[in-house]
């Protein structure tokens, strides 16, 4: 034996064991046999039903001289489903038979042969089920077989819908030649379910919906659900899509109802729009009893579901609004557009509000048209009343000719055109004539052009469909965003009275503005803007980046702001906990927020044009850049997770952040060669190093469904 200076037990147990000189204690040794399973391929009968399926896991064995209980963990891969584990819901053997196994469950007669439940492990699509099997019996290891293995278990329970274009029996043998392609938004589609025998009579129900960008969630108001019993061929036959629209087929051939466009779109600018589909299927509740005592009745047993992934449906050209000006000719003010991707028979509905911008004093004023023509001819039929009341001058015959024709009931009477507007975009174009000037008495059509910088432009919005909301344009039609002062292309977004990005948007403005003198310059968006319910996250997101980075390149802009977003969610530490930019702001080390160059940047995103900033034009930058990084439309960066600058841990005398040197699944990689595209020897561009995770695997962000879940349980806790 090997002295020792240490007692037993004073270490973990290992293959030696190592006794004091001297000890005359008494020594326990415990052994059991050790186990070796050798799993091999089984030929697998088919499934039955959904409930009962009797597969075959057994091998080759050694030191199995009795039956042992044991615990059996499917492993599941497929093509419809999220790669996941799952216990088997009964107790399980290792029975063996001279030197082969089986694993087979227990009952109160003995052994019986595995049972599996579809329904129960979910399976749908094609894919193949691995297993681990425990033996109970110390110092045993488990036996594992992975699903990538032959040994696995592979099964194949279709469940596909494919989609068909509709179209009228004379046209049928041109689209099925030309398949999905010249479909549009507003095309009609066929659905055709495809389903394995075991899934007939299940309930299905089916949600179409635009895909959505990476990392957020089907938008519920651009939904549409259809519901059939498997197998029905009465209620397949009706199963019929309008692409885009909340549209269900009505009684009558090509009747449709509901007929009115979804939010397909996104803020996004995509050249394509995808669709996807959640299907789900449910086993029908048992009929209900006969109506006896109460107490005789039993409550319902729960539903059993199949929910395999969302999966696409189709592809189309994203609808775009390509023409949308305003003129004044002969004294009419007029708009027309366009727009192309949609179908020709689509109908879409259009709200029309024409602004006025002019100069008051020092500042420019925005105004809806109507509002400011009714003060303004107001003001002047009351210059007009005291000028005819004016005895010391003659009279003049306009004078006369003003006060018998105009009061004003008048002026609202002229300017009642402008109440309501509306307008229908037939075959991809729409036009509408707002008001005539010719109707208004000539004096009051020179002073209004004498107006200083009087430009006239009009917004456009989609109509609200009953109780649905107002949706802005970017939501059912894409278009390009005006973004510089001399830009000649694009359209200037607008929302609640001012020129705002983009992304806050609710309606988009002409290309161009007119004045009444018939000069028509472009506006000018001045900055971009974000969804109206996060527009104060982004405020913090900008404003905290101009205070981290404003110094350096768009690359470290754009690399801090990935670290942010990189961040949401992610299971790490207190990220784990944060679900949005502005509680990784507020609760993982941002230096910069609340400090002044940050209390700046958030005024001058608020009011550009009022800012004192001495960097205003690089906050305009930073947003430009920042924007689809917070939309989640533009990748991960690398997967940036940390940085710092070196020289301001030296001018504060601060050694390298603790981060850096992390070990084990925490350890870093600097990735600025990466980022920046420079050799290591040459000087880096900016005065910032940013690292991402060696082993990224290891902190993964968490699912939709457990985003999900943390929100509920965050919502239901604020509520107790």
């Amino acid at each position: 034996m090997a002295p020792t200076e240490n007692a037993p037990g004073s270490e973990a147990p290992s293959t030696t064991c190592h006794l004091p000189l001297g000890y005359d204690g008494v020594l326990r040794i415990r052994a059991a046999p050790r186990i070796n399973l050798t799993p091999e391929r089984k030929d697998q009968p088919a499934p039955r039903d959904l409930n009962d399926w009797p597969v075959q896991i057994g091998g080759e064995c050694r030191n199995v001289i009795e039956p042992i209980p044991c615990r059996l963990e499917w492993i599941i891969q497929g093509d419809s489903l999220a790669d996941k584990r799952a216990s088997h819901p009964r107790e399980t053997w290792l029975v063996p038979k001279g030197k082969v196994f089986q694993v087979l469950e227990k009952d109160a007669t003995g052994h019986r042969p595995l049972r599996v439940s579809i329904l129960e492990l979910g399976l749908i699509g094609t894919g193949r089920m691995g297993y681990r099997i425990e033996p109970s019996l110390f110092g045993n290891e488990a036996v594992e077989v992975l699903p990538t293995d032959p040994k696995s278990i592979a099964y194949a329970l279709k469940a596909d819908i494919r989609f068909s274009p509709l179209a009228p029996a004379f046209e049928e043998k041109f689209q099925k030649a030309i398949g999905l392609l010249g479909m549009h938004v507003g095309s009609g589609i066929q659905l055709e379910p495809d389903f394995c025998e075991l899934f007939k009579g299940l309930q299905a129900t089916v949600d179409i919906h635009p895909t959505p960008p990476e990392g957020l969630e089907p938008d519920e108001q651009a939904r549409v659900r259809m519901e059939w019993v498997v197998g029905d061929s009465a209620t397949t036959g009706r199963l019929r899509w309008k692409v885009g629209f909340a549209s269900t087929p009505g009684d009558e051939e090509g009747e449709w109802n509901e007929d009115h466009l979804l939010a397909t779109g996104g803020v996004e600018s995509t050249p394509k729009l995808a669709f996807q589909y959640q299907l789900t299927l449910t086993r029908p509740p048992p009929p209900a009893p006969e109506k006896k005592e109460k107490s005789a009745q039993k409550p319902a047993a729960p539903l059993e579901q199949l929910r395999p992934l969302p999966r696409p449906a189709l592809t189309v050209d994203r609808p775009r609004l390509t023409d949308f000006t305003v003129s004044l000719n002969n004294g009419e003010l007029a708009i027309q557009g366009a727009f192309e991707g949609f179908h020709e028979n689509v109908a879409l509905d259009l709200q029309l509000t024409p602004y006025v911008l002019y100069t008051e004093g020092d500042t420019q004023r925005l105004e809806e048209l109507g509002d400011y023509l009714e003060g303004f001819l107001l003001e002047l039929l009351s210059e007009r009343l005291s000028n005819a009341g004016d005895h010391s001058r003659a009279p003049r015959n306009e004078d006369f000719f003003f006060l018998a024709t105009c009061s004003p009931d008048d002026i609202q009477t002229r300017l009642a055109p402008l109440e309501n507007l509306s307008v229908t975009s037939r075959q991809n174009r729409f036009q509408h004539t707002f008001f005539n000037l010719k109707s208004l008495p000539r004096e009051d059509v020179q002073a209004l052009k004498k107006v200083k910088g009087l430009e006239v432009f009009v917004v456009l919005t989609p109509l609200p469909h009953g109780a649905d909301k107002n949706v802005p344009v970017w939501a059912i039609a894409d278009y390009a965003a005006r973004e510089g002062h001399n830009a000649s292309v694009g359209f200037a977004p607008f929302d609640s009275g001012a020129f705002v990005s983009r992304v806050f948007a609710s309606g988009v403005c002409s290309s161009n503005s007119v004045t009444p003198s018939g000069h028509i310059e472009a506006l000018y968006s001045p900055m971009p803007v974000v969804p109206a319910d996060r527009r104060e996250e982004f405020e913090i997101f900008v404003a905290t980046i101009c205070g981290e980075a404003i110094g350096q390149s768009p690359t470290s802009w754009a690399g801090v702001a990935h670290t942010i977003m990189n961040r949401v969610g992610r299971k790490y530490e207190i990220w784990e906990r944060c679900l949005s930019a502005a509680e990784i702001i507020q609760n993982t080390g941002f230096e910069a927020y609340q400090k002044k160059i940050y209390q700046e940047a958030i005024q001058c995103i608020r009011a550009p044009a009022h800012s004192q900033m001495k960097d205003r034009d690089k906050v305009k930058a930073i947003i430009d850049v920042v924007t689809p990084i917070f939309m989640r439309q533009a990748g991960n960066m690398g997967d940036v997770v940390y940085f710092y600058s070196p020289k301001a841990q030296s001018d504060k005398g601060r050694s390298t952040p603790a981060f850096v040197s992390q070990g084990g699944d925490k350890t870093l990689v600097c990735i600025n060669n990466q980022l920046f595209k420079t050799a290591p020897e040459e000087k880096r561009p900016d005065d910032f190093l940013f690292y991402a995770f060696k082993y990224p695997e290891k902190w993964p962000h968490q699912t939709q469904e457990e985003l999900r879940q943390t929100r509920k349980a965050r919502a239901e806790k604020k509520s107790a």
